[in-house]
């Protein structure tokens, strides 16, 4: 995976080891939803004082450039970051998303092939979507997490989904797939996820506020 980092919108960055979803209660009122170190909903000011990103950002203030070039290598490992840059970045994406705006804050985990988008949005961490390439052939060093494994935590840790179907895709190849799909909805939040076969396969776990939600299908059609 390439190493990258963009400004405005989306700026990417290190973050921690996956740490998927609470197996707690499923109450709605109890449930919590995490992904990538973080909890849904929580606020941008503590989102970048915890995990990975935290860490990052306090070797950025002690000017430990050793340490923030560590951090990005445990995203890709291949990489060679320039440090300074990755702290410039960083900063200016925390001022913005911690003043209310807007912002995408990406990374993930190389050993498990993940990469990880965070929307923040008024504050508030509103989105965590997580994306695992799942190869047809074993990488050495590497761990990739496939769709029965992840479907199969979610169902243990929230229960049979709200939804599920499967419908036909096709790879980048043009060969034929059918592909499964399953939600989870909550009163306040919703779980999917989407599942992309093929040699090139992938599963996506998206996990959202419904303020987000509807605000994407807005977005989609901008009559409804």
């Amino acid at each position: 995976m390439q190493w990258r980092i963009r400004m405005q919108n989306t700026i990417t960055s290190v973050l921690g080891v996956l740490m998927l979803f609470s197996s707690g209660p499923q109450q709605e009122r109890t449930r919590e939803l995490k992904g990538g170190g973080h909890l849904l909903g929580e606020t941008a000011e503590h989102f970048f004082s915890e995990s990975v990103v935290g860490q990052l950002l306090r070797a950025c203030e002690a000017g430990d450039w050793k340490a923030v070039k560590q951090l990005a290598k445990a995203v890709d490992p291949a990489s060679k970051p320039n440090a300074k840059d990755i702290c410039a970045r960083a900063a200016l994406v925390k001022q913005q998303a911690t003043s209310g705006a807007r912002q995408e804050y990406g990374g993930g985990d190389d050993k498990t092939m993940r990469t990880d988008t965070f929307t923040l949005d008024g504050g508030y961490l509103v989105k965590i979507d997580m994306v695992f390439n799942a190869p047809t052939t074993d990488v050495a060093g590497y761990h990739p997490k496939y769709f029965g494994e992840l479907f199969k935590g979610l169902r243990e840790a929230y229960g049979t989904p709200s939804k599920s179907y499967t419908e036909p895709v096709f790879d980048v190849y043009g060969a034929k797939y059918d592909a499964h799909r399953a939600e989870w909805m909550g009163k306040q939040d919703v779980i999917t996820i989407i599942e992309q076969p093929g040699r090139d396969g992938r599963t996506e776990i998206v996990v959202e506020t419904l303020a987000e939600r509807n605000r994407a299908a807005k977005t989609v059609n901008p009559l409804q």
